[in-house]
């Protein structure tokens, strides 16, 4: 009997629920004319981390209209190419996450326009004071269906890098 509350006490010690407190996502676009980085410090979602099983888990979104790139003409532009009306959120569902040291590779699917696409990371993580991770990753806007705005006649670059940054406990 006590070797049964020992593996129970065992397991439910191992695995833990994290509680974001802080989060920053950037998004980096450029064109011909300058390049730019929309910021949202408003990452929503839950992460959870079992030592034991390898089982850790990740969900998260973002609302577009959290993303600020100091000019209010351009975030304008971005939440109505993005049809932030229909797909207000950018959401994340971890499909497999690997530990190895401070190092964190990470598989998961976006959703971003309506469209789900696989997308791979490797991230600096964290643990000695709760959970920080900080990563990024490329996305190519025709991947979700966005055809990229112009300014001047000239389109701005498909590809967006993103970086993030989340601290939990």
């Amino acid at each position: 009997m006590i070797l049964i509350v020992i593996v129970l006490f065992l397991s439910l010690t191992s695995a833990q629920n994290y509680e974001i407190k802080g989060a920053q996502v950037k998004y980096y676009g450029s064109h011909i004319f300058g390049d730019w980085i929309g910021v949202s410090n408003d990452l929503n979602g839950s992460i959870f981390y079992d030592k034991n099983n390898s089982n850790h888990k990740a969900e998260l979104q973002v609302a577009l209209r959290s993303l600020d790139s100091k000019n209010s003409n351009r975030d304008s532009n971005m939440l109505t190419y993005t049809e932030a009306l229909d797909f207000p959120e950018i959401k994340f569902k971890s499909i497999e996450i690997i530990m190895d040291g401070d190092s964190v590779k990470i598989e998961g699917e976006l959703s971003f326009h309506g469209v789900t696409n696989t997308i791979n990371s490797i991230a600096k993580i964290n643990m000695l004071d709760g959970l920080e991770v900080d990563g990024t990753f490329l996305i190519n806007l025709n991947d979700y269906n966005i055809d990229p705005p112009t300014l001047m006649f000239i389109r701005i670059d498909d590809i967006i890098k993103i970086e993030y940054f989340i601290s939990a406990n």
